[in-house]
């Protein structure tokens, strides 16, 4: 059986990937993480939580032992508005969290799955018809950590 990590499970799409996840694989094997915030009490009753801090690759390797995680969906980040107060915050979490989440994936073998975002494109990407292979140039430390991401 799968058993799964979700790192950023407490935002918008994490929190919705996690309850599908364990609607699918059952609660006990979707294991659901955040840093600071609060998880919602449908979240947190519906199976495992714990805190993590993904800037910090022991306490990844942490939970990825205490649950025998096989498959990890990262999508702990620092998004547009707290990333351009804060751009030195936001590398450290969307690049240092996303390697350490692969280093971790490496040595336990563990699959990975991680989200790029439309934050990747920029003003001069074609709006139509958008090629698979395409100009990047994000005007946003977030989007600059997307793509630098799809490239790890």
């Amino acid at each position: 059986m799968k058993r799964i990590l979700v790192t950023g499970a407490v935002g918008q799409i994490g929190s919705e990937l996690t309850m599908a996840l364990r609607e699918r694989y059952g609660n006990d094997n979707v294991l659901a993480t955040g840093h600071r915030t609060k998880p919602s009490e449908k979240l947190l009753n519906s199976g495992p939580f714990e805190f993590i801090d993904c800037a910090v690759i022991d306490t990844i390797v942490e939970v990825v032992k205490k649950y025998n995680i096989s498959t990890i969906y990262h999508l702990g980040a620092i998004l547009s508005a707290v990333g351009e107060a804060k751009p030195q915050l936001a590398w450290n979490v969307n690049i240092n969290g996303l390697y350490n989440v692969l280093e971790v994936a490496r040595e336990y073998n563990c699959a990975v799955f991680t989200p790029s975002s439309i934050g990747a494109f920029g003003p001069s990407t074609p709006k139509d018809n958008t090629p698979q292979d395409t100009i990047q140039r994000p005007t946003t430390m977030y989007g600059v950590t997307k793509v630098a991401g799809e490239l790890l």
